[in-house]
């Protein structure tokens, strides 16, 4: 019995989370939810490359690909809405690894999820409007129809100096420059979604008939190819000037959710956590789930203010002996600390392999 690419995924997630996560917070690390607790968990478990990987997939897609690899002897129900992987899912997994790489090389959901779309719309109205100046035919249907990328392309090019032949040349050249940095990506899985002159791009479905992919694996190579894109570009922009101007975002980092940057401002004016909480009407859990997600984004964040460091220690130590993220598992360890504690410290070091 061989497993499909979704399995393999979902098998992968799955085995990050052993089994103390429900499966639907993979149902919401899929759709890219902004919660503290996602964004949480994604850190934790190591799963950033998937956050927003599936944002159409359902929750009940999800269960009944679940309840199919339960039939199927990969999963075991640990309870409700747990699940861990049996031994002989565990052994397909390690089988599947052996031919191929999971997560792709470059797919990086949590750094370019805000990104990803804004380029993809930029490039492919970009790469169709300097197809049709290059056969000077100025009358065709953009691909893309939102209002804002069709002014932001007639600006983009008004700015240009080469005009038509050169910007079709120099945008060429950057992305043939960019794909030779990396012979082991496929360009076709990029070029086959682009629309030209007299070229209808294909769909995310027919190209991945076309290249004989499931689509699942189609839709996190898609992707993985935008986030090389991107990060090349971004971190090359000399190199790169045109397709960099793509993204002037390129070095903004990834944004706290609305509510949370309220909160941040608020704790660099040097108020409290009860201040806050009264401020801005908010429960504290709430306010302490926003300085989690802080604590997330910002590597130096202090935490000395809501962790004394001989506690952070004992926390860490406690995680690293239990080699968990379950809180009440690690709190038996650490009896004194608080949950909002455990969460804090578990977000700051949750990159680290723990066992």
């Amino acid at each position: 019995m061989e497993i499909t690419y979704t399995e393999a995924v979902i098998l992968y997630c799955l085995k990050q989370l052993k089994g103390e996560r429900t499966i639907f917070s993979l149902y919401h690390l899929y759709q890219g939810k902004k919660s503290s607790q996602t964004i949480q968990d994604a850190h934790l478990y190591h799963l950033t490359p998937f956050f927003q990987a599936f944002p159409f997939i359902s929750r009940e897609e999800l269960a009944r690909q679940i309840e199919r690899m339960e039939k199927k002897s990969l999963l075991d129900k640990k309870s409700n809405e747990h699940f861990i992987l049996t031994s002989t899912g565990d052994l397909k997994l390690g089988e599947y690894f052996q031919a191929n790489t999971l997560p792709p090389k470059y797919l990086d959901g949590w750094r370019h999820h805000h990104l990803t779309a804004l380029f993809w719309e930029r490039l492919s109205i970009l790469v169709q409007v300097c197809s049709n100046l290059v056969y000077q035919k100025k009358s065709f249907i953009p691909i893309q129809n939102k209002l804002e990328t069709l002014d932001w392309v007639k600006a983009f090019i008004k700015k240009r100096q080469e005009g038509r032949m050169g910007l079709s040349s120099t945008l060429f050249l950057e992305l043939l420059n960019c794909f030779q940095r990396d012979k082991t990506i496929d360009p076709s899985i990029l070029v086959l979604r682009l629309t030209g002159q007299d070229r209808i791009g294909l769909t995310s479905g027919q190209a991945a008939e076309l290249l004989g992919m499931d689509h699942t694996r189609y839709q996190l190579e898609f992707l993985n190819i935008l986030h090389f894109l991107i990060g090349t570009v971004s971190d090359e922009a000399v190199e790169f000037p045109l397709l960099n101007a793509l993204i002037p975002e390129a070095e903004k980092p990834v944004p706290f959710t609305l509510s949370t940057e309220k909160t941040f401002q608020l704790l660099n004016r040097g108020y409290t956590v009860e201040q806050i909480s009264r401020i801005r009407n908010l429960k504290r859990s709430t306010i302490e789930d926003h300085i989690v997600e802080i604590a997330l984004h910002i590597k130096n964040f202090d935490l000395a203010a809501y962790v004394p460091k001989d506690k952070e220690k004992r926390i860490l130590e406690a995680a690293k002996e239990t080699s968990a993220k379950k809180l009440k598992l690690i709190r038996e360890y650490a009896e004194d600390a608080s949950y909002f504690e455990i969460r804090l410290v578990l977000a700051r070091n949750g990159d680290q392999k723990w066992k």
